[in-house]
């Protein structure tokens, strides 16, 4: 479903397909909406809540990039 039939990029993506959409579980789903990471819509005249896929795939490219630089402070063998 989208927002704005003009808008390609306005996707909603519901909250029960957004894990498998992210690769993630549904608890790290219910962290990132408790931290205010992702937006959660209810659309009237429609059950169920959704997520925006763009935000919901620019958190996950979060995620991502931040798990490859590594934990603050890892030391690294320059050998």
């Amino acid at each position: 479903m989208r927002l704005d039939p003009d808008d390609e990029l306005s996707e909603l993506v519901p909250l029960d397909d957004a894990p498998a959409l992210a690769c993630v579980s549904r608890r790290t789903l219910n962290r990132w909406i408790a931290a205010k990471r992702l937006t959660v819509i209810e659309v009237r005249g429609y059950t169920g809540r959704y997520v925006r896929e763009d935000e919901l795939l620019d958190v996950e490219h979060e995620r991502r990039k931040a798990r490859r630089q590594g934990r603050p402070g890892a030391r690294v063998n320059a050998a």
